[in-house]
């Protein structure tokens, strides 16, 4: 590719790359029940929160897939690697939540449906040719809570993240961006498994 075809595409996927952390989320049809895309259609996010206390002393880890389009982007290691990292991710968060006797033991499932790697020598070019690294990367990401003795959905979010473009360091990494968005994934996942509190009532001196 000539040169000037280079500075070209770099030019025009700019300003494109540098909006928002918005990733297309397509639905692998892995949850177990669809949730409702968010209000806002530009945040890419579909989420349920759980409405029932979620025990997670009794918590377990299932399927953990990948269910990407084909793409010859990323070896059978690389995928292994960010498989074992939303696995781990998971654990961890469990493991992190408050106990809650008496809540309701879950089976919890995730797949990664989207990954979109950068490219170092690409990003290398054009903070040389435009003084900042373009190719942006990022993942999106299935997890659903069910319980573990009815089957019925608890909790769910489907996200898809690019990661930030003040994140330069991950530019020049080929799975950073899509480990970031993973990580986020499993943090606004766990957000939804403890079910919201009351709104207090304005005016109310209680």
């Amino acid at each position: 590719m000539k040169l000037s075809m280079v500075i070209g595409a770099l030019i025009v996927a700019g300003p494109l790359t540098a909006c928002g952390t918005m990733m297309t989320a397509p639905s692998r049809h892995f949850l177990s029940h669809d949730v409702a895309p968010a209000a806002d259609v530009r945040t890419s996010l579909s989420t349920r929160r759980a409405t029932v206390t979620i025990d997670p002393a009794r918590a377990q880890l299932g399927e953990v897939a990948w269910l990407t389009e084909p793409s010859a982007d990323l070896t059978g290691e690389e995928q292994r690697q960010l498989l074992e990292l939303l696995d781990s991710q998971l654990r961890s968060s469990l493991q992190g939540l408050a106990p809650a006797p008496g809540g309701r033991p879950v089976v919890v499932r995730a797949a990664i449906t989207r990954v979109v790697p950068v490219s170092p020598a690409l990003n290398a070019v054009s903070t040389l040719l435009l003084a900042a690294p373009w190719d942006r990367g990022g993942a999106a990401t299935e997890i659903e809570a069910v319980d573990a003795e009815t089957g019925e959905q608890l909790a769910a979010i489907r996200i898809g993240y690019f990661a930030p473009i003040t994140d330069i360091k991950a530019r020049f990494s080929k799975l950073s961006p899509a480990e970031i968005a993973i990580r986020k994934a499993v943090t606004d996942f766990s957000a939804l498994l403890t079910p919201a509190e009351p709104t207090a009532r304005i005016g109310s001196n209680r």
